[in-house]
């Protein structure tokens, strides 16, 4: 074996503190309708063994020195990140036998439950929880982080550095001994402060650099091309800022703010045909097929909607942009549910992601994240919880993992999402998963109140849509 590495294995969540949006929504979690948890269910094919489940934890924790921090608040400032000297490998990682019959109903019940357990603000935030007794001899393991450690993509990347690509144990997988422990350093506020106040004063020349560059940009070009495109920032802002949005629906007007997990999976290469087929993308195919089976419900429920309102994050996560953190916009999609075929539902779509994606102003809501940061918690919440709550839906597509990938020795079969769901009826996310689409949706039980209804006529969408023959 080689010798062991002081320097972290994975550039993950390296950022020394929150930006203004994750300590938004890190303030924010103590709301039940402002919960920040995201949570990933890797379905296994197999039972695992307990002490390979600890050891592949321990490495990971140590590989990854995130995953031993713990955040302290900072008066005037924003949250710090700190090695947690306490750390307890046993307070994240727990082991569950789920009782007879070990149905996926009962799994996903578990799962919902834990994901709205409030983090324990003194650790790190995260946890795991490893689920043998399924039917079949099959087991399950959850994992659930704050969204202030990352976004979905991040996430991702977490999983696919720690999860082994052979059923042989980790470290000879590895073929190196256990990383060395990461340094601790201070942890009081009054040294935190002044660590987070240089690097603010760092990081001004640089901004006063860019704004003089933005200003001599604008003044040096013909005057009447400046102010052409001072017009075109001023109306892309107004539209970042305050979006056209569809008229909520009656039908999931109530709220109860308890989640419920459902999940829907399908092939991917027939999926992408049929995005293909229509001249869509993926991304365009999934929230059509979401839209058709909203549709679906309310016909079905008997109520009349021909829109709804749907937010979606805009990835602006830069290629070279290390891993973790958060680096989306909100979108705002004004979802067609009127009587349309797939085609015509993927092209109405494509169209609006498209022009948010090229709107100037696009992140230009997140420039208002430190005003909002900065005010107290429970001002801001009653203002972002009911503002939040407009929208029918929130979804979100995250590539994912493409290679056989194992835990303990039992190998993932499907990786369902579940990001969290703020106020809205339903939060619905898709990762692919080697060559499968793997849905999770996080419902509120009040919003739709007939949710096995809901999966089939989700069911029913997604098969019109993979009924579309390639071209």
């Amino acid at each position: 074996m080689n010798a062991p590495s002081s320097e972290p294995l994975l550039d993950w969540g390296r950022s020394p503190s929150l930006d203004a949006f994750e300590t938004l929504m890190w303030r924010m979690d103590r709301y039940p309708n402002l919960r920040s948890a995201v949570v990933g269910l890797v379905m296994l094919d197999r039972a695992t063994e307990a002490e390979r489940v600890r050891a592949a934890h321990e490495w990971g924790s140590r590989a990854v020195p995130r995953l031993r921090e713990r955040l302290v608040e900072i008066p005037l400032g924003r949250p710090e990140w700190v090695i947690d000297a306490g750390f307890s490998l046993d307070a994240h990682l727990q082991f569950v036998d789920l009782p007879a019959p070990g149905s996926d109903r009962q799994l996903l019940d578990l799962a919902a439950a834990f994901a709205m357990e409030p983090f324990d603000r003194s650790r790190s935030p995260w946890a795991a929880r490893m689920i043998n007794g399924l039917s079949g001899g099959r087991s399950a393991y959850v994992l659930k982080l704050h969204h202030a450690m990352s976004d979905g993509i991040g996430i991702v990347q977490l999983l696919s550095f720690m999860f082994s690509r052979q059923r042989a144990p980790l470290l000879e997988r590895r073929s190196m001994e256990m990383p060395d422990l990461p340094s601790p350093g201070p942890t009081d506020v009054a040294s935190l402060l002044a660590r987070q106040a240089q690097r603010e004063l760092g990081k001004l020349p640089g901004r006063v650099r860019d704004g003089f560059d933005t200003v001599r940009r604008f003044i040096g070009g013909p005057k009447r091309s400046r102010l052409s495109e001072l017009a075109a920032y001023a109306g892309s802002l107004r539209r970042a800022l305050a979006p056209d949005m569809a008229t909520p629906s009656p039908l999931l007007a109530e709220r109860n703010n308890q989640w419920r997990f459902e999940v829907l999976d399908f092939e991917l290469a027939p999926f992408k045909a049929a995005a293909k087929a229509c001249s869509a993308t993926l991304n365009d195919a999934f929230v059509a097929g979401l839209l058709g089976g909203f549709a679906r419900y309310h016909r079905q429920m008997g109520v009349d909607v021909d829109e709804m309102p749907i937010g979606m994050p805009i990835n602006i996560r830069k290629a070279d942009a290390a891993g973790g953190g958060n680096h989306f916009a909100p979108g705002q999609l004004v979802g067609p549910l009127g009587e349309m075929s797939p085609r015509d539902r993927m092209s109405r779509i494509g169209e609006q992601v498209a022009r948010q994606r090229n709107e100037p102003a696009l992140a230009a809501p997140l420039a208002v994240m430190p005003l909002l940061a900065s005010m107290p918690a429970e001002a801001v919440s009653k203002v972002m919880g009911p503002k939040m709550a407009l929208n029918d839906l929130q979804c979100s597509n995250v590539p994912g993992i493409r290679d056989a990938v194992f835990i303990a020795g039992a190998q993932a079969t499907h990786v369902y999402p579940f990001a969290p769901a703020p106020g809205v009826p339903a939060m619905i996310t898709l990762v692919t998963h080697g060559s499968t689409c793997c849905i999770g949706m996080n419902l509120d039980g009040a919003a739709i109140t007939e949710s096995d209804r809901f999966v089939r006529c989700m069911r029913e969408s997604f098969d019109e849509i993979l009924a579309i023959e390639a071209k």
